[in-house]
C-alpha cells in the first residue's frame, strides 16, 4: 500500500515552524525554572542562616566602571528568596508574553507576504515617504511596510489586535483561549509598570479572567506560571491548527 504524502502550504509550513520554536522556548523556560528554584531556595536558606553580621563587598557596574555595594549575608539571602518565590516567575512571564507577541507578529508577516492585499486589514495608511524614497526594491519595501504596520498593531488593545490578527489569517480562535492570553498580557503590564499591584487598567483588561481587586498584590507563583506556560501553548497550538486547516 502506497501512502500518499501531502505537503503543507508554504504559509502553514512557516507558521508551523514558528509554533515549534515557541513551544521549545516555553519548555526551556519551564525546565530552567523548575531546576533553578531549588538551588535559589537552598542558597537563600544558607545565607539567611549565616552568623556573620559583616557587610561583604560586591562589585557592581556603574557607567563604564565597577563600584562596590556592601551587603550582609542575610540581606543577599533575602534577594535569593525573593527570586525563588516570585522574581523568577515575573521575569519569565514578561519574556513569555513578548515571545508570544513576536509569534503573532511573525504569523501576520507570513500571511501578508503571501497575500499583500491583506495589509489593509491592519491599517490603510499611505506608505511612509521615507521608506518609499529609501527602498527601491518592491519586495523589500513591502516587508518594511508590513514590519512597521505589525509593530503599530501590537500597541493597540490586545482584544483589538487579536481580532485583526484572526481576520488576516482567516481563522477562528476560541474566546476562552484569547481571554487567557489577554489576562497574561495584563499581568505582564502590572509586573512591569505597577510593581505587581493590581490597578484599574488590569481589572478592565483582564475582565472575567481577572485575578484580584484594585490595590491587591497580583499573585505570581508556580501555579500561575504553569497556567501561563499552558495558555501560551494553547494559543500557539490553536493558531497552528487553524492555519493548517485554512491553508491546504
Amino acid at each position: 500500500m502506497i501512502t500518499k504524502v501531502t505537503r503543507k502550504h508554504p504559509v502553514s509550513r512557516k507558521i508551523y515552524d514558528k509554533h515549534i520554536q515557541l513551544f521549545r522556548y516555553l519548555n526551556d523556560a519551564w525546565i530552567f525554572t523548575h531546576l533553578l528554584r531549588p538551588e535559589l531556595d537552598k542558597k537563600a536558606e544558607e545565607l539567611r542562616n549565616s552568623k556573620s553580621s559583616a557587610k561583604k563587598e560586591y562589585s557592581v557596574p556603574k557607567r563604564n566602571q565597577d563600584v562596590v555595594s556592601r551587603r550582609r549575608d542575610r540581606d543577599v539571602g533575602d534577594v535569593f528568596k525573593a527570586q525563588c518565590d516570585r522574581g523568577i516567575f515575573e521575569t519569565n512571564i514578561v519574556a513569555i508574553v513578548s515571545r508570544v507577541e513576536a509569534f503573532i507578529q511573525d504569523c501576520l508577516r507570513i500571511a501578508i507576504l503571501d497575500k499583500p492585499e491583506k495589509l489593509v486589514l491592519i491599517g490603510d495608511k499611505n506608505i511612509p515617504l521615507n521608506l518609499f524614497l529609501e527602498l527601491e526594491d518592491r519586495d523589500v519595501l513591502l516587508e518594511a511596510v508590513i514590519e512597521s504596520r505589525c509593530q503599530e498593531l501590537l500597541f493597540a488593545k490586545p482584544k483589538d489586535y487579536l481580532e485583526k490578527f484572526a481576520k488576516v489569517l482567516s481563522i477562528d480562535i476560541k474566546t476562552e483561549i484569547l481571554e487567557s492570553f489577554i489576562e497574561m498580557k495584563a499581568s505582564r503590564d502590572v509586573i512591569v509598570h505597577n510593581r505587581g499591584a493590581i490597578n484599574k487598567i488590569y481589572v478592565e483588561k483582564a475582565g472575567r479572567k481577572g485575578r484580584g481587586a484594585v490595590g491587591e498584590e497580583l499573585v505570581v507563583d508556580e501555579p500561575y506560571f504553569t497556567d501561563v506556560i499552558e495558555n501560551a501553548k494553547l494559543l500557539s497550538g490553536a493558531i497552528q491548527r487553524e492555519t493548517e486547516k485554512k491553508y491546504k
